[in-house]
């Protein structure tokens, strides 16, 4: 005769265990692309996987994309991600994960700066307004903005310099939008996008994943954005393999793993 507290204790472990495994179903996870990319480019291959591993995935296309880049300041990009929070919520998500890569990966250390999320994977991290090659390039786009806040023309459209990764290495490019834009985007002291900064000032505890290439050229602020973010048992620093485009893909085994073990908690 079988005994009622054995079956009522096996009953017990595998309900457990169901829903210690149930984690990808119950998790959201809100992925970035980098600037001037497309949710279908450099990290297409990347939702493709967590979406096959049954996560909860909204890739959106975001004002920094290729269609878009700059249609706002920084603060209107972050309330876009809160919309896709709250569709993912609506799924059944109870977990949510804001992943990115390059300025994808800036904007999700920016989100988790200023609202509490349950867990951060920033890949090949970039956009860096307060590295000294920025603060000289930009400088003099810089100054005209203050001035023309200063003159009464903080909201009028003008056109400023952007830059990004090119198979040249570093190009730049004209962009249209307001100094207060510019500045919430390039601004050093001023701006918004100061990792660094941003991460030391994450919600604690949130663990982080921080992946980079060893051929990446952006390298100088991705430890400092490790080291200065809180600690947790779950954060972990990986190199792969490949450059600033290659992380999403090279790190897929590495997300996937990570993301298994946050989700078994």
């Amino acid at each position: 005769m079988a005994c009622p507290g054995r079956s009522i204790a096996l009953l017990a472990g595998l309900i457990f265990w169901i829903g210690a495994f149930a984690g990808p179903k119950e998790t959201g996870i809100v992925l970035l692309h980098g600037k001037q990319g497309t949710p279908d480019t450099v990290i297409g291959a990347l939702g493709s996987a967590l979406t096959d591993a049954g996560y909860l995935v909204s890739a959106p296309n975001a004002t920094w994309s290729r269609t878009r880049i700059f249609d706002g300041p920084v603060d209107k990009g972050l309330l876009e991600i809160d919309a896709e929070v709250s569709r993912l919520r609506e799924q059944g998500a109870k977990k949510i994960i804001i992943a990115g890569q390059s300025l994808g990966a800036n904007m999700a250390i920016r989100y988790a700066a200023t609202r509490s999320v349950d867990g951060i994977i920033a890949l090949a991290p970039g956009h860096n307004p307060d590295s000294p090659a920025a603060r000289k390039l930009f400088a003099a786009d810089l100054e005209r903005a203050h001035q023309l806040i200063r003159a009464g023309k903080g909201d009028q459209t003008d056109r400023f310099t952007d830059a990004n990764i090119c198979p040249a290495g570093i190009c730049t490019y004209p962009v249209i939008l307001t100094p207060r834009e510019y500045i919430s985007w390039w601004g050093d002291e001023d701006g918004e996008l100061v990792m660094p900064r941003n991460a030391a000032a994450i919600k604690s505890p949130t663990p982080l994943l921080c992946v980079v290439g060893d051929r990446d050229p952006l390298t100088r602020p991705k430890v400092d954005i490790f080291d200065k973010a809180p600690a947790h048992p779950l954060s972990k620093y990986v190199v792969v393999r490949g450059g600033h485009l290659d992380v999403p893909s090279a790190a897929r085994s590495e997300v996937l793993a990570w993301l298994a073990k946050l989700t078994a908690e």
